[in-house]
């Protein structure tokens, strides 16, 4: 009995590798894709609250500010981080090609004018980042 089902697996597997085979492989890319990055935030203990005034206050408002939707941010009901943010990636792939892309340009001016300028904005910027414990970061494409 053992004998025939695998006898009944070769055969099977010879089958579908023939068909395979003779099928022709064409290039297609995605039509229209969506790609986005996916932070993981966990927060150093007590400083959640702290991070998260600082979201609203200056992130959320340079982004109102610019027009922008913004990221959309999720808290986390179960695993080690606090929060989930996804970052569209307007550019798609390319966006990861810039150190310091135009849109980023023009957040931080935007964080520049609330805070007082650019000294202050990148204060603020390492002031979130020091409640940060740790941030793993993800990209992801839209399935169509």
């Amino acid at each position: 009995m053992k004998k025939a089902m695998l006898c009944t697996l070769a055969a099977l597997i010879l089958c579908c590798g023939s068909v395979l085979q003779a099928q022709e492989m064409k290039v297609k890319k995605y039509d229209n894709p969506e790609w986005v990055r996916m932070a993981y935030v966990k927060f150093k203990p007590m400083m959640k609250e702290k991070a998260q005034a600082i979201i609203k206050d200056y992130f959320m408002k340079a982004d109102m500010n610019l027009g922008n939707t913004g990221p959309m941010s999720f808290e986390m009901a179960s695993g080690e981080y606090d929060m989930l943010v996804i970052f569209p990636l307007e550019e798609g792939i390319e966006t990861l090609n810039y150190e310091m892309s135009p849109d980023d340009v023009k957040w931080m001016n935007e964080m520049s004018k609330l805070t007082g300028g650019m000294d202050k904005a990148m204060a603020k910027l390492q002031e979130f980042y020091s409640y940060v414990a740790d941030w793993d970061s993800e990209l992801a494409r839209k399935h169509n």
